[in-house]
């Protein structure tokens, strides 16, 4: 009875090893071969890189860039694999242990763990068909989908995938991503530490900290310290080779992720210009574009902490600021910031927040020039005064425009344009725009480049002279290129280049040749005015030694918005602050009394002008001849076009010598040129270096 008994056992057990292997023989069978990537697993994104073109900014779309097997050092696949599945090579796919271990823990109720191998990983992770829930069934799925992989696939192709989709924190997927992101370097520069550092960080990439110690960064050591020893036992490390290793230094942040506090910004913008371009962003978030911007990263810190030295971060969430500096040669938006974050995620560069105030007087000027007048015209400065609808003065009792000077400023004589731009006199200006033409004043700020639908409200009005339209400050600095430039009109953008998937360029509208508004002559008779306010006007702030500077500044009605817009012949640079609830910007942190122009916005621009312009060469601006007629609109008699009243700038070697007679100046390539000989002359309309050359030997 018994020996019957223990028969029928072993008859049951017989029965039940047979109906096992003929189940898991059919299950296998029928489990088809996974061929579809679950979606968004194959993304690579776009990469938008910075001006030199190699440091990346970020990404759009998945972060990860595919990289080919051979790209990958050995040193770094054997990592992986001691980190993951050291029997990679030898097993069928799956971990009989690992499979046992969660088919048990799975009958018995509990949850599924362990078992996972490099194939199984990517059966779960990239191809479709199998949930992300841990479950019995979702697991016995697992281990039939990652037999078969292993039966067509090859080992070099299943690691391929898997290093090139395998999650690494930061916000990457991919080996590649993950070296840029943790290393600043591509994957074929990892070095066996820093290799090991990113197969530890597998398996627990969100908790793992890569610095400190806490509990994740010494979790993160001990898990590193595994992956070494793994490559010892695998035969890829001597004991003493491992004993050598050093746990590797990760960057703070990836450059990728947040270089600065405008990144969020950056990102904004650069989908704005893709949009213009009409490039769905269907086509960027898998596109593979490569998108080149000419940002510069260390600029784009010092615009940040222009701002953060005045305070800008501590101001109330309705006052906004911003710094934009563009490349006069071609509308590059070399560096900007469009304020604190945690303030506001608004944009106040490329938004229009604030009136231009007297920064739009210099179109004013363009206009006149283009009429063919001269800046040696005269204007009352005097204070206030009531214009009649034709801009001839009416009495201040009879209907009318009445304008009246800043309190600062107050009446004046007459004066010529040059002083009147230099101490920002309102009744000269409206007197020059009735002159000129109001409908002129318009066309020519459009011109420039000042948006239509910011100047309609204001047509047929002079007031429009004083800067009652809003204005974006990068199109103000974009307009202010054209006086550094010599005339050209350049339009401002992030994105200078953009390459697709093939190596086809993209054509941009900004890289045409844009249409000239002024000439050379009447350029520099606008920088004549400019300079001047910048050496003994309302911008005398912004002066720095080592460079000359032309600029305008700007304060609206009740100080509710202040500007600077300055530039030297290599960069323009606009620095705008408004109280958008329209009250005075009064009471801000790190500002004494109320705010103007000629304060805190030109504080800024100089903070910020002057680390920019170590690395460029001096350039005398192109100095004017004065041609065009002289005006006298007070009613009165005026000299002569080229009168010897006319007035003249020093020559270039004199000023050449006035910067090189400052110590800091003296081993500048210029001065050097002039002591060895033959002082470098302004050439009218001569090409310029571009914003951020470095200087010339």
């Amino acid at each position: 009875m018994m020996f019957r008994g223990k028969r029928g056992l072993l008859s049951t057990f017989l029965v039940f090893c047979l109906l096992a292997t003929v189940t898991f023989v059919v299950t296998y069978v029928r489990t088809p071969l996974p061929t579809e990537p679950q979606d968004g697993v194959t993304d690579e994104g776009s990469a938008v890189y910075y001006a030199d073109g190699r440091t990346p900014a970020f990404r759009l779309g998945a972060n990860r860039e595919v990289v080919r097997f051979d790209q990958i050092p050995e040193h770094v696949r054997w990592a992986v694999i001691a980190a993951e599945d050291r029997g990679f090579y030898e097993g069928h796919g799956i971990s009989p242990m690992g499979m046992a271990r969660a088919l048990v823990k799975g009958a018995s109720g509990g949850e599924t763990q362990g078992g996972s191998t490099i194939t199984q990983q990517l059966a779960r992770n990239y191809y479709k068909g199998l949930s992300q829930e841990r479950s019995f069934d979702r697991k016995f799925k697992e281990i039939f989908v990652s037999l078969k992989l292993d039966e067509h696939r090859s080992k070099k192709e299943i690691l391929t995938l898997y290093l090139n989709t395998v999650f690494f924190g930061r916000q990457t997927s991919g080996i590649q991503a993950a070296a840029r992101a943790y290393f600043d370097k591509d994957v074929w520069e990892l070095t066996v530490a820093e290799g090991a550092l990113l197969a530890a960080m597998i398996q627990r990439p969100v908790y793992f900290h890569t610095q400190g110690d806490d509990a994740p960064a010494r979790a993160l050591r001990a898990r590193w310290r595994y992956v070494i020893d793994g490559l010892v036992t695998l035969g890829k490390l001597s004991r003493a080779q491992a004993d050598r290793e050093r746990f590797p230094q990760t960057r703070d942040e990836w450059r990728g992720v947040g270089v600065s506090g405008q990144t969020v910004l950056v990102r904004q913008r650069i989908q704005e210009e893709l949009r213009q371009l009409n490039i769905p962003m269907e086509s960027v978030v898998n596109g593979k574009l490569k998108i080149y911007t000419g940002l510069d990263q260390t600029w784009m810190r010092y615009a940040e902490q222009a701002m953060k030295e005045a305070k800008e971060p501590r101001w109330p969430r309705n006052v906004r600021a911003g710094l934009i500096a563009v490349d006069p040669q071609d509308g590059a938006v070399k560096a900007f910031y469009g304020g604190d974050l945690k303030r506001s995620q608004y944009d106040s560069v490329f938004n229009p927040v604030a009136q231009a105030g007297s920064t739009f007087k210099p179109y004013v000027l363009a206009a006149a020039l283009k009429r063919g007048y001269n800046v040696r015209s005269i204007v009352s400065g005097k204070s206030p005064l009531k214009f009649a609808p034709d801009g001839q003065l009416t009495p201040m009792t009879a209907p009318g425009y009445l304008v009246s000077n800043d309190e600062k400023i107050g009446s004046l004589g007459d004066v010529d344009l040059v002083k009147a731009t230099a101490l920002s006199v309102n009744t000269g200006y409206v007197k020059l725009a009735f002159e000129t033409g109001v409908a002129n004043v318009i066309q020519t700020a459009e011109d420039f480049g000042v948006q239509r639908s910011a100047l309609a409200p204001f047509k047929g009005q002079a007031g429009v002279a004083l800067g009652t339209a809003t204005i974006p400050a990068a199109d103000q600095a974009a307009g202010y290129a054209a006086f550094a430039n010599g005339g050209r009109v350049v339009k401002p953008h992030l994105i200078t280049k953009i390459v697709d998937a093939w190596g086809r360029e993209v054509p941009l509208p900004w890289r045409r040749q844009e249409s000239r508004v002024l000439t050379t002559e009447q350029a520099a008779q606008v920088t004549y005015a400019l300079r001047e306010t910048v050496r003994t006007g309302t911008g005398r702030r912004a002066a720095m030694p080592q460079f000359e500077v032309a600029g305008k500044t700007g304060t609206t009605d009740k100080n509710r918005a202040a500007w600077f817009v300055g530039y030297v012949p290599q960069l323009s640079t606009a620095v705008m602050m408004t109280d958008t609830s329209g009250k005075p910007l009064k009471g801000l942190a790190g500002q004494r009394g109320t705010v103007s122009g000629e304060t805190t916005p030109a504080n800024v621009w100089r903070s910020f002008m002057s680390k920019v312009a170590r690395k460029m060469t001096y350039e005398p601006f192109t100095e004017p001849l004065f041609t065009g007629q002289a005006m006298d609109w007070t009613g009165k008699t005026t000299e002569p076009p080229g009168s010897s009243a006319a007035p003249t700038a020093p020559p270039a070697d004199a000023r050449l010598k006035q910067f090189c007679d400052l110590p800091a100046n003296r081993k500048t390539p210029a001065c050097l040129k002039a002591r060895l000989g033959g002082v470098p002359e302004p050439r009218v309309g001569s090409p310029r270096p571009r914003a951020g050359s470095t200087p010339t030997p």
